[in-house]
């Protein structure tokens, strides 16, 4: 594999976007609170450009596991779209709030989450309808502060087309290429994922613009590497 090119990836965004610490719809994300796992399942697939107030959760049904657990789906679901958001979320949030019930109810979640393999709770929370691989990671990522890189659309348009990874990987090699690396060069993994994103809704689409992009100078001599079913 070539050498990771990660720490030139987090330089050049950091120049372009700056820190997402405080500034964007992570703030007031805490690692091993229910209201983060709820947010997460909500932003997933959104724009992250614009701040959101998320003060209607601590409100509603959703303030805690135990109230969205007891709740009907259906119910949830109203609450949902009485806060302008997506009802069809409500039947996930269901499930996933009794998971929680089942394994943190009077627990530290991120340290219960710290003390058990990756495998372990992929293996639990893909078996619930409604968690792809990327909701998991960001779940494990976000709400555990687990080593894992969510591997969404954008990530992998930036790193296919800058010759750094091949689109058919495996997975166990994309999380090589983005945590093992991260970890070496000291890149943040929640911050590289938050920037990928930006990448991938401001520059990186399905037809990419490339010419005003800031990891422009990173691409190879030849151009962006072509990939099937974008281009």
């Amino acid at each position: 594999m070539k050498q990771n090119p990660l720490q030139n990836v987090a330089t050049a965004l950091a120049r372009h976007y700056g820190s997402f610490a405080a500034s964007d719809s992570s703030a007031g994300l805490r690692p091993g609170e229910w209201s983060t796992l709820v947010r997460i399942v909500l932003e997933q697939g959104k724009s992250t450009k614009k701040n959101r107030d998320w003060s209607w959760i601590t409100e509603k049904s959703l303030a805690t596991a135990g109230e969205a657990a007891a709740e009907t789906v259906s119910r949830l679901a109203d609450v949902l779209e009485s806060a302008g958001q997506a009802g069809n979320k409500a039947g996930l949030l269901n499930a996933l709030a009794k998971w929680w019930q089942r394994r943190f109810p009077d627990a530290d979640a991120r340290a219960v989450l710290q003390g058990r393999s990756l495998e372990h709770w992929h293996n639990e929370l893909r078996a619930m309808r409604g968690v792809s691989w990327d909701l998991a990671d960001r779940i494990l990522l976000v709400v555990g502060g687990l080593p894992v890189y969510p591997l969404d659309r954008a990530s992998m348009r930036i790193a296919h087309r800058h010759g750094w990874m091949e689109a058919t990987a495996e997975y166990d090699e994309w999380q090589a290429f983005f945590v093992s690396s991260t970890c070496e060069s000291e890149v943040e993994l929640e911050q590289l994922w938050r920037w990928n994103v930006r990448v991938g809704r401001d520059f990186c689409g399905k037809n990419p613009d490339c010419q005003r992009c800031p990891l422009k100078s990173l691409l190879p001599a030849s151009g962006p590497v072509p990939l099937d079913g974008d281009e």
